[in-house]
């Protein structure tokens, strides 16, 4: 017979055997589904920092913490920009650092804080504008780099003139011997430049070369002569009379000529070779002293209308003579009554206007006697007219001057 208990035993334990399979193929189930679930979670992100990106495979969904994945800290000027990012799904989260950077334009320098990748987007974000034939030190797509100059060059308009003939020229920077370079001019080896070679170049500016030359020139040219003075005793002081006159010589003269630009500049004396001697002008002076009126005597009158005898003035003189144009009446008549007429002995008279008649003055060593008058210029002080018995040639002759007199006697 059959054990029923037994029989239901084995009916228990393969139901508990069944239950626990059941069991572990559904922990196995959901683990799988699980790890797949985990699996499935997990996306790619690029991350660009400046010019440089990294892809990580992330299942977080905030920008720091995927930052933080790909050891990536942020500064306080540093730009987030997730415009690019969708949580979950993937994208590009981005970094713009704050670069410093420095333009130069036109010899200025200003310093700017820029947030563009390159040079291009620097120059755009600040509001630059390039012309189209501007100029730069580096490219467009260069790299922003920290502290790096962008130097912009705009051409110089410049004119340049060279033997006789201006032409312009556009240059971006440089000196005036940069600007010969362009226009393949060379220089001689006296030739300069104005301005000079190393000077920079500044909008229209205008630049000139100019040649030099050395010639040898050969001139004849005159020789001046020389005055020579004789004293002669038998001649009154203060007259002269020219007894040899003087003749230039001539002599062949040979310069070293310097020319800038085909006109002479400078000369420089290398020889001297005299043709024809010149001849001195001989002058005869005078030295014969004389008295004049003969037997000056004192009338006892020492002083008068503020002068006195023995005072010394300076003054000036003229001639004249009898005739009817200097006398002012052709019957020679003076204002004292003097008789005078050309061509008599010299009587030693002058005429003037501050002395009284009768005054007997030194003139430059000779004594002269006041007998006559004339216009308002004789009425100043010094100024004296003295009497030519030689006649109205001799007046020219004698001319006019400066002299020394001294009071003699005052009146007749």
């Amino acid at each position: 017979m059959i054990n029923q208990s037994n029989a239901v035993g084995i009916k228990g334990v393969s139901r508990a055997i069944l239950t626990a399979v059941v069991t572990v193929i559904v922990a196995i189930i959901f683990l799988a589904t699980t790890a797949f679930a985990d699996m499935t979670a997990q996306y790619n992100v690029e991350v660009v920092v400046e010019n440089d990106s990294v892809v990580i495979t992330t299942n977080e969904t905030e920008p720091i913490t995927i930052l933080s994945q790909a050891n990536v800290t942020l500064a306080d000027s540093d730009k987030l920009d997730i415009s690019q990012f969708i949580a979950g799904e993937g994208g590009i989260i981005k970094i713009d650092k704050l670069n410093s950077i420095n333009i130069e334009f036109n010899g200025a320098i200003n310093n700017y804080s820029v947030y563009a990748n390159n040079v291009e987007d620097a120059l755009n974000e600040l509001g630059i504008t390039l012309a189209a034939d501007s100029k730069l030190n580096y490219e467009l797509t260069d790299a922003v780099k920290d502290g790096m100059v962008i130097t912009i060059h705009s051409p110089k308009a410049v004119s340049l003139t060279v033997d006789g003939k201006t032409t312009k020229y556009a240059i971006y920077q440089g000196t005036v011997s940069d600007l010969l370079a362009l226009a393949q001019v060379t220089l001689g080896d006296d030739d300069f430049t104005s301005p000079a070679e190393n000077t920079e170049l500044k909008e229209n500016m205008q630049v000139k070369v100019n040649r030099v030359e050395f010639k040898e020139v050969t001139k004849k040219e005159s020789v001046a002569y020389s005055t020579r003075s004789e004293n002669d005793g038998s001649m009154t002081a203060g007259t002269t009379k020219v007894v040899t006159k003087g003749v230039k010589g001539e002599a062949e003269v040979t310069y070293k000529v310097k020319y800038v630009n085909g006109k002479e500049d400078s000369k420089t004396e290398l020889s001297r070779k005299v043709t024809k001697k010149p001849i001195s002008k001989v002058v005869k002076v005078g030295t014969k002293k004389t008295s004049g009126a003969s037997g000056v005597k004192s009338n006892g009158v020492t002083s008068k209308n503020g002068f006195s005898v023995g005072q010394k003035i300076t003054g000036k003189y003229t001639h004249y003579c009898a005739c009817a144009t200097c006398n002012g009446n052709g019957r020679g008549i003076t204002a004292s009554g003097k008789k005078i007429t050309n061509g008599m002995a010299n009587p030693y008279y002058i005429a003037c206007n501050w002395l009284p008649l009768g005054s007997v003055i030194n003139v430059d060593g000779t004594n002269y006697t006041v007998v006559d008058r004339g216009g308002s210029g004789l009425s100043t002080v010094g100024r004296i007219d003295i009497f030519t018995p030689e006649g109205h040639k001799a007046c020219y002759k004698y001319g006019t001057g400066k002299c020394s007199i001294e009071i003699v006697r005052l009146g007749w």
